[in-house]
């Protein structure tokens, strides 16, 4: 075919995808899922821009909103996969850039400190001219742009260092040094102007700034607040005549946080650069008051231009923000942190506050829409009264209780109340919700929580004042019908505690590491007033989520490219406002209790009121949810309460209270939930022993006897169990559930002192157990005979009526279309264990399978009882055998019973499932019994048991089978598939069983016994893998003389596991043969894994010789260098599918061979890695794959790290400058290709 003709066949089969459409117009849809869909007029905030908001409200209409019917009525044109890869493409880019500023600045000054003077002048100029060249050369080209502007910042950095590097070399002073700034900052300017781009212009901004700060600070701090005012001028009139957005938000950015900086610190001295600490507090008031002014006005006038913040929001995936909302933002982290300096003083520090609000809001209102004068004039009019005020305060208060700054704030906040509460219309929900959420933050960072020892108030204000904070939200919420402010009425009481606990406890374990004093600064909340705070806050959840609880906090309306995701996060509903009001409040309750936030009185309080509330939502049928979500919360939180702080018998109690109105409410097919979870207070009880943290308070609640509570609770769950279980139709996990919870309760009562609980519950497991196993079984199979004697007469009737129009054997010649027949097929093409139906009757009952329960039970039972076995006496060869033997013999007669009845066992990843459970079951008793006290790892006899009874158990699983060639290789992985996991648990587990690769079958062999012990196992094992590898290679002819397909994925893994279980011979045949079908069938990953397999099956012949073992990490390291020099070669030799098996196969060898040869704390490990780093990522480049080109940018940030921790003379001048070189020439080169590639990286 030629090529035109293939296009066109791609174009058609393309369009008719495409095309291909179902249309749901005649179904009707339920009329409450119509009013769930309402069109919703949402609210633009200019001022804002558009960021990712949680809390916006469903619109129908809006781009990319998922319906409750799963479709979309207004896709976007991209959805969230294609836009992360494009963005995050984009923002790679910009972050390679940036990377590339970075690095070559610190080279040039390591280059400074490394060489000799006139050497680094040389090579500085030369990097400098180097940068000016290619900025020349790329900057015209518009693709290579940034590129090119990337240089010339790179290039004046260059020459900053090196005129701050002619002070250090006392070749100029620091008059000569101050002039020289200036010119460079000239030159700066002129060539963002020569090249009209506002990057290069905005480093000459920071530089005027320190200027400023260090000329300043010869004349004190009057001169450095002059200085820093004419600097920000000069900034913002520099943004004003190149009308920049990008100038004009870095400067209001920049400024905030200078004076930020010049307030918190107590002054430092970077080489020439001074800051002088700004002690007058009117000083500093009136200058950040006016620097305020200056960034609001700024903000305002610019607000609808594009900046640099903006787009990095956008680039990050987190939307897309306006210039007022990301700068304004920007601007208030500096400012806060001259308030953090001066917090001590309230007045002085709610002052600030004040004039932020005010300039601010008052900015925000102009880019609202509302007029200039209407917000100007009132603040003309008070402004200069409140100035005298701070000019002349002092006498003026001098006998008054307030000070200056009480009264500016009183007469601020009433000013700025004004304005804003006056057009207060023009405040979206969005501004409120983020407001509330800083004014939470200033009140805990402001309001002193000094503890009632300490003469404090214990907290009692601060949590009065957010208590009142969040009944405002909460009415504004029900006023205004905001989703916004009800999901902050919901989230932040318990978001603000989660996070100052942590950050709480994070710093006080930094103090004592370093052997300081607790962190003075944590909040000291007593017990009782917090918990009232959260008892309101729950109520206030209640009230706000009866009213507007449906409203979906739905994280998933934008992941139309990951359905499966975003129909689990959709239909979970766990990130609704319902599921969040319970899962939230656990986990901060669960942290406080950790923290000593509650005793155990306000705890059981708490965790009562906040069950209760949902329970009795669900009955009432306000609360949005599933049930048995629910109930997973519930049980968890509950038990991770009561493992760590007791109080048993009070959460069974609890336990049973959140489950029995679910089950009176309605009795479902899921009550086997509802009596499971009723076990776990009870299993928590018997396995806990001591108690972890018990709680204060204990004394204050009733002494109750455990035994009693829990024979009560149960007694009265299994009673109306056993009452209402004739209305549920599968009864079989029902029936297990409560089997296991008496069980548990009888576990309970053994270890209590009373005894008439015990006798009673063992009187109920013998009568529950007796009337639901009988009865389940019996339910079983009367409902399997009964179906496949229909099926029987469906397919005879079926027979008789169409054997003329349809012929099993030939698929062409179907009359007409039977769905049970075609869906039955289907079945059987998709089951391996499934071969050709012979007949009409034999498809029929294709998907009709027998549970042999009774057996299932006795197989747990006794592997249960081995366990227990082998965990307290330690392995035991006999026992483990005739365990073994009875288990086969179970499985025999399952087998028996299913071939007689000609039905099949229900079947689990090909196996019948009780031989499935009985070669896991035999794993874990063999693994238990190696866990205890009384095992070793070198009495390895009963592993050779364990690999027979496998054997004969996947044997058990092919006799009397028709279709061997899909059945065998089933079989073989079911033999070395669990070795392989016992191996590796046992191994991890406390070394109870050898480490793989570590085996020397022939050591320490002195007599027979030692022999059946060590040297036995491992060659029988041996041998039954060579016998395994054999049968599969036997297999594979097979399928090739029939021309099967015989390329199964799996066959590199299953040698993986034969190399892994090997001591050498059977590894290095299975690497072979995995090598040869690999290529034989083209298969990469296949092809990988034999390569990996040659190397560790070489270390496992290294455990039992010296001189194998010492040629292997070189010969590691060589092999990974070579498969990493045939990786840049796939290119060229159009071997682009190997790429990836050769990524992996070169990244394990070299890591792999750097660490064995020691390698790895030598600058050899920072250079190699960085190497790999850079192959891999111009691979990625060159074959426009994604992966590859992610892989290598962690490669990169993974080697700084680890050479920063592992590498020992990293910081040594040569090699650093080497390391940073090295990485320079590889972001240079990446950035050039990116760059260069860039629209075809866009379309990966």
């Amino acid at each position: 075919m030629d090529e035109p003709d293939r296009e066109d066949r791609i174009i058609r089969e393309r369009k008719f995808k495409i095309d291909f459409d179902v249309q749901f117009e005649g179904i009707d849809v339920d009329q409450e899922l119509k009013k769930d869909s309402k069109i919703i007029n949402q609210e633009i905030d200019e001022a804002l821009g558009d960021f990712f908001d949680p809390f916006q409200e469903i619109d129908k209409n809006t781009i990319g909103v998922i319906q409750t019917d799963g479709k979309v009525i207004n896709p976007p044109e991209r959805d969230i996969v294609t836009e992360i890869s494009i963005e995050g493409e984009k923002g790679v880019n910009w972050s390679i850039m940036a990377s590339m500023i970075f690095i070559y600045s610190v080279i040039s000054i390591q280059v400074g400190n490394t060489f000799e003077p006139i050497i680094a002048i040389i090579l500085l100029i030369f990097l400098a001219g180097f940068g000016f060249t290619l900025g020349e050369i790329w900057i015209p080209r518009e693709k290579m742009k940034m590129l090119g502007v990337t240089w010339v910042i790179i290039s004046m950095k260059v020459l900053y260092g090196l005129a701050i590097e002619f002070r250090n070399w006392n070749i100029i002073s620091v008059e000569g040094l101050g002039i020289l700034l200036i010119i460079l900052v000239f030159v700066n300017l002129y060539l963002s102007y020569r090249h009209n781009h506002d990057a290069i212009a905005a480093q000459s901004t920071l530089v005027l700034l320190a200027i400023g700060s260090t000329t300043g600070s010869i004349l004190g701090e009057e001169g450095v607040a002059g200085m820093i005012f004419i600097s920000t001028i000069m900034i913002h009139g520099l943004a004003l005549h190149r009308k920049s957005g990008n100038l004009a938000s870095l400067g209001i950015a920049a400024s905030n946080f200078w004076i930020g900086m010049h307030a918190i610190t107590d002054g430092f001295k970077i080489g020439e650069l001074v800051i002088l600490q700004l002690n007058s507090p009117l000083l500093l008031f009136l200058l950040l008051m006016s620097i305020t002014g200056l960034n609001a006005s700024m903000a305002a006038k610019f607000a609808k231009e594009e900046n640099w913040f903006s787009n990095a929001f956008k680039i990050s995936g987190l939307g897309k923000p306006g210039l007022w909302g990301v700068s304004i933002s920007l601007g208030m982290i500096g400012a806060f942190l001259s308030i953090a300096a001066n917090k001590e003083d309230l007045g002085y520090a709610l002052g600030m506050v004040t004039f932020l609000c005010a300039a601010f809001g008052g900015s925000y209102l102009k880019v609202r829409g509302v007029e200039t004068t209407r917000i100007v004039k009132p603040i003309i009019i008070f402004l200069p009264f409140l100035i005298i005020l701070l000019i002349f305060g002092t006498e003026i208060t001098n006998k008054l209780y307030f000070d200056e700054y009480d009264f500016f704030t009183i007469f601020g906040s009433i000013l700025t109340g004004f304005i804003l509460l006056r057009d207060q219309n023009s405040v979206s929900d969005r501004v409120l919700w983020i407001g509330s959420i800083l004014i939470l933050i200033i009140l805990i960072s402001l309001v002193p929580t000094d503890s009632s020892d300490s003469g404090g108030d214990g907290g009692i204000l601060l949590l009065i004042l957010l208590s009142l904070l969040h009944i405002g939200t909460a009415i504004l919420a029900l006023k205004r019908t905001s989703p916004a402010l009800a999901g902050v009425t919901v989230l932040s009481p318990w978001l603000w505690i989660i996070i100052e606990k942590i950050t709480e406890e994070m710093i006080n374990t930094l103090f004592i590491v370093k052997n300081s004093s607790n962190w003075s600064n944590s909040l000291e909340i007593e017990i009782y007033p917090l918990g009232f705070y959260l008892a309101v806050s729950l109520v206030l959840m209640a009230i706000v989520n009866i009213k507007l609880g449906k409203t979906n906090v739905n994280l998933a309306s934008k992941f139309l490219g990951l359905t499966e995701i975003s129909a689990t996060i959709r239909d979970s509903e766990i990130l609704q406002l319902w599921s969040i009001g319970l899962w939230l409040p656990m986990i901060s309750i669960i942290i406080l209790c950790q923290l000593g936030g509650f005793n155990s009185l306000t705890l059981l309080f708490i965790i009562t009121l906040l069950i209760l509330i949902h329970i009795i939502s669900e009955i009432t049928n306000h609360r949005v949810g599933k049930i048995y979500n629910l109930l997973m919360i519930i049980t968890a939180s509950i038990g991770i309460l009561q493992w760590e702080h007791g109080l048993d018998e009070f959460f069974i109690i609890i336990m049973l209270i959140s489950i029995l109105p679910i089950i009176f409410k309605d009795v479902h097919e899921q009550i086997h939930t509802e009596i499971g979870v009723m076990s776990m207070p009870l299993l928590i009880f018997i396995g806990r022993g001591d108690i972890n943290n018990t709680l204060d308070s204990s004394e204050i609640l009733p002494n109750l006897e455990i035994s009693w509570i829990a024979i009560i609770c149960v007694f009265t769950l299994i009673g109306i169990y056993l009452k209402k279980v004739e209305t549920i139709e599968k009864i079989l996990k029902s029936t297990l559930a409560s089997l296991f919870l008496i069980m548990s309760l009888i576990g309970l009562t053994w270890q209590t002192t009373p005894i008439i609980p015990k006798y009673l519950s063992i009187i109920l497991f013998i009568l529950v157990s007796i009337w639901l196993v009988a009865r389940g079984e019996l339910r079983s199979e009367l409902k399997t005979i009964s179906l496949k004697k229909q099926r029987i007469e469906l397919a005879n009737i079926h027979t008789s009526k169409t054997m003329k129009n349809i012929i099993i054997e030939n698929d062409n010649v179907i009359g007409k279309y039977d769905p049970l027949i075609a869906s039955l097929k289907e079945k059987r093409l998709k089951n391996i264990e499934m071969g050709e139906a012979k007949n009409l009757e034999q498809l029929y009952i294709s998907d009709i399978n027998h549970r042999p329960i009774i057996i299932i039970i006795m197989l747990g039972i006794v592997f249960i009882f081995a366990s227990i076995n082998g965990l307290i006496l330690g392995p035991n060869a006999l026992i483990f055998l005739m365990v073994g033997l009875f288990a086969s013999i179970l499985v025999g007669i399952a087998r028996y019973r299913a071939k007689s009845q000609e039905i099949d066992l229900l079947h689990i990843l090909g196996i019948e499932i009780p031989i499935a459970m009985a070669i896991f079951g035999m794993v874990i008793v063999h693994n238990i019994s190696h866990i205890g006290p009384l095992s070793s790892n070198t009495e390895m006899f009963d592993i050779s048991i364990l690999a027979v009874i496998i054997m004969l158990l996947v044997t058990i699983s092919i006799l009397y089978q028709d279709n061997l060639i899909d059945r065998i290789p089933v079989a073989i992985d079911w033999f070395i598939i669990p070795l392989v996991i016992n191996r590796i648990i046992g191994s991890l587990m406390n070394e109870s069983l050898p480490f793989p690769f570590t085996i020397n079958p022939f050591n320490e062999i002195e007599d027979k016994d030692t022999f059946l012990q060590w040297g036995f196992p491992w060659i029988l094992i041996e041998f039954l893998l060579i016998m395994t590898i054999i049968c599969d290679f036997w297999i594979v002819n097979k399928r090739r003389d029939r021309v099967i397909n015989s390329s199964r994925s799996n066959r590199g893994v299953r040698n993986l596991g034969i190399v892994i279980l090997s001591f050498g011979p059977a590894g290095i045949l299975a690497a072979i043969i995995t090598i040869r079908q690999g290529l034989f069938s083209k298969q990469t990953t296949t092809t990988g894994i034999g390569i990996l397999s040659i190397i560790l099956a070489i270390y496992a012949f290294g455990a039992w010789s010296d001189d194998i073992l010492k040629i292997a990490p070189n010969l590691t390291l060589i092999l990974g260098l070579v498969l990493l020099a045939t990786l840049s070669m796939t290119s060229k030799f159009k071997k682009e599918r190997w790429s990836m098996v050769l990524a992996i196969d070169s990244h394990i060898f070299i890591i792999i061979g750097l660490m064995t040869t020691g390698l790895f704390n030598e600058i050899y490990f920072t250079v190699i890695m960085i190497l790999v780093s850079t192959t891999i990522w111009i691979v990625g480049i060159i074959q426009v794959r994604k992966i590859l080109r992610i892989w290598g940018l962690i490669d990169l940030i993974l080697v700084i790290l680890f050479s920063l921790i592992l590498v020992t003379e990293i910081l040594d001048q040569i090699n650093i400058l080497i390391c940073l070189t090295m990485v320079a020439i590889e972001l240079g080169v990446i950035g050039w290709l990116g760059i260069s590639n860039q629209k075809e990286l866009l379309k990966d």
